[in-house]
């Protein structure tokens, strides 16, 4: 036979019996080869290993050519690991098995063919085109007894059946599985760890892993991107100067408390309240979950932390549109055109007059009057005549607002510009622009908030607290203030620049007690407002009611006119509005006279006085008992007035 397929007997047994290794010289020879090859490999690992392997072998055996192969996925093909080709490596090649002598060993069985090859295997002429005569081949079968690869030398010249490397083969062909074993092994690893690196570095969170010790052992891109630190300058390093004072002692607590018996289902969710530093220092909230694992014994634990900054701000600017939303209904609900404004006195015809001359121009107004006589719908009205009626009308109360507050309200704040400002925030300068900005009770803004609002006033340009960025807008201010603006600036509390610069065009609303012909209006108007959304039919007003409504000094003015409509409304029963004494109206019927009479014009005294007998007498004109009669005047002549003073007759019941 040209050649044969060892038996799995014949491959034990073949070192043992072969004729040729019974001489001294031959195993002399054969001890010197081993012994080359096993020092030329013995050193050597992974692709070293198989160059030395592939390289002793043919050396030792003097053979031209030797291969060592690793199996390919398709079990088809083998791709050569290191290959000896007449004197040198070559590069490593890829072939089919099909019809080539390394077929059969791939099947599982040692073989060798001892000459005549070229003849065997006519389908591959490069073996005839080499020469090759002789082939030995040894399979790499792995523990599972899965073939993995194969071990082969082959030779231009014939070699004897009894071929002393046969023994050589199959004891480095042990050697060779393991090797390749190894190197499976390693490559699977290398891909796991290929995976693992490829999944930490595209997740979005932050992956930390520290140890027992609280020493940072991994610390992934996402954590670098987020802590604004890279990696080696933490690995090694405590995890502390990240946390803030309250995740630390969490941390802490966690890792005490965690037992090693249920170590890998310990697990802890923070999904709120916790906050980290990065690396400058800044503070930001996030959310966390911490893991216990072991590792050969060893005790480490997992961080995986969410920045939720964005969330925050999200939420924030979710809110402040919210607010923005319910302000714009609440304006919507509020909003009175001039039309609406009740009073028909001389001093209000007045103010209305200035109200519309001054709505055109751009000028700032500065509203002053008692509280309560209705400074902010004076200033809608000159919103709503003038040419910025399309844009927003933003009114500001400085009396109710924090003194630390007042400026970030005003002009808003940058991120971090004081402890909560988490997000930016637009102040109401920005929110008026193109618009009007009403502040309320601008006499109590601090000394810091004066001088910003003169340089707006002056500039129309401003920073936002933290902020360096000056910004311009296009705001109309009107103020107002209860108080006497001239004595604040001699008693220092208010600038004097700042006061000249609001009062370019003054408007001082009357109080009810220089305007007593609008109180019966005003109280009918608030009775038409009231009494349908409480489900009460009142009509009008009781002549008592008119006369003790007349005869009150009314220090709240109209604010306090309609609390005690609204609370008489309450309290009615009757189709006429009463006002009595338990609405706590402050009269003195026995004696008027510690209580001065508000002065008024002559045609208001006349009005009131008008009225006042109109009351008494029924609305009764003519007659012996009519009103005519009383004030010794022509009827005609009453009628003339009474149109002239706008006195209607309010409707009555029947």
């Amino acid at each position: 036979m040209n050649g044969t397929v060892a038996s799995p007997t014949d491959r034990r047994t073949a070192p043992r019996t072969d004729p040729a290794l019974q001489s001294a010289d031959e195993r002399d020879a054969m001890h010197l080869a081993l012994r080359a090859i096993v020092e030329g490999t013995a050193t050597a690992t992974g692709t070293e290993f198989f160059y030395a392997l592939v390289r002793e072998l043919a050396q030792a055996l003097r053979v031209r050519y030797a291969f060592v192969s690793e199996l390919l996925e398709n079990r088809a093909r083998v791709r050569t690991l290191a290959f000896w080709f007449d004197g040198k490596l070559i590069d490593n090649i890829e072939f089919d098995l099909d019809g080539t002598p390394c077929e059969i060993v791939m099947r599982g069985e040692t073989v060798y063919y001892t000459h005549k090859v070229y003849q065997m295997f006519p389908r591959h002429p490069e073996l005839r085109e080499l020469g090759i005569e002789s082939y030995f081949g040894v399979p790499l079968v792995a523990e599972s007894g899965q073939e993995m690869g194969h071990l082969a030398v082959f030779h231009d010249q014939p070699m004897v059946k009894e071929f002393r490397g046969m023994a050589f083969l199959r004891i480095f062909a042990a050697r060779a599985r393991a090797e390749l074993e190894r190197k499976g092994a390693e490559q699977a690893l290398r891909k796991s760890e290929e995976r693992l690196a490829s999944i930490l570095a595209s997740a979005m969170d932050a992956i930390i892993t520290i140890d027992a010790e609280q020493r940072i052992t991994l610390f992934n891109p996402a954590a670098e991107k987020i802590f604004r630190c890279p990696a080696e300058q933490v690995i090694g390093h405590s995890l502390e100067p990240l946390l803030s004072k309250r995740f630390g002692n969490l941390l802490k607590g966690y890792c005490l408390a965690v037992q090693p018996t249920t170590v890998n289902s310990q697990q802890l969710w923070a999904p709120e309240g916790l906050t980290a530093r990065r690396r400058d220092g800044e503070e930001f909230p996030v959310e966390a979950t911490l893991s216990p694992l072991d590792i050969e014994g060893r005790r480490f634990f997992t961080l995986i932390l969410r920045d939720v900054t964005e969330r925050w701000q999200s939420q924030a600017t979710l809110k402040q549109l919210q607010l923005e939303k319910i302000y714009l209904q609440e304006e919507i609900k509020t909003r009175q055109s001039p039309g609406h404004i009740v009073g028909d006195s001389p001093a209000m015809q007045d103010v209305f007059a200035h109200a519309e001359q001054v709505a055109r121009a751009d000028s700032t107004v500065l509203l002053t009057g008692e509280t309560g006589t209705g400074k902010s719908v004076i200033a809608r009205a000159i919103h709503d005549l003038s040419d910025r009626r399309d844009k927003l009308f933003v009114p500001v109360n400085c009396a109710a607002l924090p003194g630390d507050l007042v400026e970030s309200e005003l002009f808003g704040h940058e991120k971090g510009a004081f402890t909560g400002a988490i997000a930016q925030r637009k102040g109401r300068f920005e929110l008026a622009d193109g618009g009007t900005l009403f502040l309320d009770e601008v006499g109590e803004l601090t000394a810091s908030a004066q001088a910003k609002l003169l340089r707006v006033l002056q500039d129309q340009e401003f920073e936002r607290v933290g902020g360096a960025q000056t910004l311009k807008v296009n705001v109309r201010l009107v103020a107002a203030t209860n108080r006497e603006p001239d004595k604040m600036v001699k008693e220092g509390t208010f600038r004097a620049d700042l006061y000249y610069r609001l009062n370019v065009f003054p408007i001082r609303l009357p109080s009810l007690r220089e305007r007593p012909t609008d109180i019966p209006l005003l109280a009918r108007f608030f009775l038409d407002k009231f009494a349908p959304k409480m489900g009460k039919s009142i009509r009008d007003l009781s002549p008592r009611a008119h006369e003790r409504l007349l005869r009150y000094s009314w220090p709240g003015n109209i604010r306090e006119l309609q609390n005690i409509i609204e609370r008489a409304i309450i309290l009615a029963h009757g189709p006429l509005l009463e006002i009595d004494d338990a609405l706590e109206l402050r009269l003195d019927d026995q004696d008027t006279t510690h209580s001065p009479q508000p002065l008024g014009s002559l045609e208001a005294m006349e009005r009131a006085y008008i009225l006042q007998v109109l009351e008494r007498t029924g609305w009764v004109i003519e007659g012996e008992s009519g009103t005519a009669a009383i004030l010794d005047i022509n009827p005609s002549t009453l009628r003339s007035r009474m149109q002239k003073l706008s006195i209607r007759k309010p409707k009555f019941p029947a």
